[in-house]
């Protein structure tokens, strides 16, 4: 059984959408510290006009690199969620799938949860249902899993990382990590193998697509591929990858 671990960010890019259709089950992890300015509460759009990426952010209250992520509760506030919809509007309103789109994502940026853990978590689960990956996907995870492990120890470092990984993995009864591909810098496929697991490492293959006509800006949130591309060639698009 392939799993996959990551931590849900808002509205990511293509790979991460590959990591999940790689694997059969995905635990989006929150007992692990926050960091601010990531993934996690911010993403790129493209700025039709400057004809560059530009961040659209979600507002949390209290964010402290001494909390875990299911600690941080998000702003409850529609403004910044029309403000995100208005940028989305005004960038994209020409793109090719903008109709078909739009409602879609606004319903999706609308939803009422209170921590950044699970608004990320309900829409990353919405997407996968509406790009037919059927991956299982955890969101909701025990506080035991070596709980101090994460939680005490101010260096977070390597081997915690990878020791976090196999309790994980245990408790899912899982042999077989696949991570991202940034994770090859950090996480030794020898090492892994030595405890008895295996990890592999999904790479996007290289695509582009047009946007409105400019220089191409990958990697930016799947909001952007979704505009350009709709929701059939998207999911051609989340299909172009290897495990390596």
């Amino acid at each position: 059984m392939k799993l996959g671990i990551m931590q849900a960010y808002f509205f990511p890019y293509i790979g991460y959408f590959q990591l999940i259709d790689s694997v059969d089950t995905f635990v989006l992890y929150e007992h692990v510290t926050f960091r601010k300015k990531s993934w996690i509460t911010r993403n790129r759009i493209l700025d039709k006009g400057k004809k560059e990426p530009v961040y659209i952010t979600v507002p949390v209250v209290g964010q402290s690199s001494y909390k875990i992520i299911k600690e941080i509760n998000i702003v409850d506030d529609k403004k910044w969620k029309k403000q995100i919809l208005n940028l989305i509007y005004f960038n994209y309103k020409k793109a090719p799938f903008f109709e078909e789109m739009y409602p879609f994502l606004e319903n999706l940026i609308y939803l009422k949860e209170e921590t950044i853990h699970n608004y990320n978590s309900k829409i990353l689960i919405a997407l996968c249902r509406f790009f037919d990956i059927r991956t299982k996907i955890i969101y909701q995870n025990s506080d035991n899993i070596e709980k101090t492990l994460y939680e005490t120890s101010a260096t977070n470092n390597l081997e915690e990382k990878v020791n976090r990984i196999f309790e994980i993995a245990k408790t899912h009864d899982s042999k077989h990590i696949v991570n991202a591909i940034g994770g090859q810098a950090l996480y030794d496929k020898k090492t892994f193998k030595k405890h008895g697991f295996t990890i592999d490492f999904i790479n996007t293959k290289e695509y582009k697509y047009n946007q409105f006509g400019l220089a191409f800006q990958p990697h930016l949130s799947i909001i952007d591929v979704l505009m350009q591309l709709g929701k059939k060639d998207t999911q051609k698009l989340i299909k172009n990858y290897e495990i390596v």
